[in-house]
């Protein structure tokens, strides 16, 4: 017998369409609460996810037809932390690669983008990608306390 340190996540797929978030949305969320997640983690997790998924329906499919998204979530490997895991098959884009926005700059001056990434990493514990079977899987944990 062997043991993987794998997560079980629950799973939803849906197009990669702003129309899906809302079902997103509802389905980590209702699984954040089913475990016990604090509205504080909550009220992250919603932001985190949010960011994410709009800038994959709006980003990842430039040039082509929408693909299924695939968002898993539920408790991590690793106590203490819940795992929300978004799998895309658009172009390859590591979040993680990006420089941080200019926050001294002008604003007028600033390039657009760049701040939802910075989001997203200020507001969950860690996040971690992967290029996988021509899929974007980006893995972003919360600490559940």
């Amino acid at each position: 017998m062997t043991t993987s340190s794998e997560p079980v996540l629950e799973w939803l797929c849906l197009p990669g369409s702003a129309g899906s978030l809302a079902s997103f949305r509802d389905f980590v969320l209702g699984r954040g609460r089913a475990v016990g997640l604090a509205e504080a983690v909550i009220s992250k997790i919603d932001l985190v996810l949010e960011e994410v998924l709009v800038n994959v329906f709006h980003h990842a499919f430039e040039g082509q037809a929408a693909g299924a998204v695939e968002v898993g979530c539920g408790p991590a490997a690793e106590e203490g932390l819940f795992l929300v895991r978004v799998i895309d098959p658009g172009r390859p884009f590591n979040p993680l690669d990006q420089p941080p926005p200019d926050l001294d700059g002008d604003i007028a001056d600033r390039p657009i983008g760049g701040l939802g990434i910075l989001l997203a990493k200020e507001m969950s514990h860690r996040m971690h990608y992967q290029r996988r079977d021509d899929c974007n899987v980006l893995d972003i944990y919360f600490s559940a306390a």
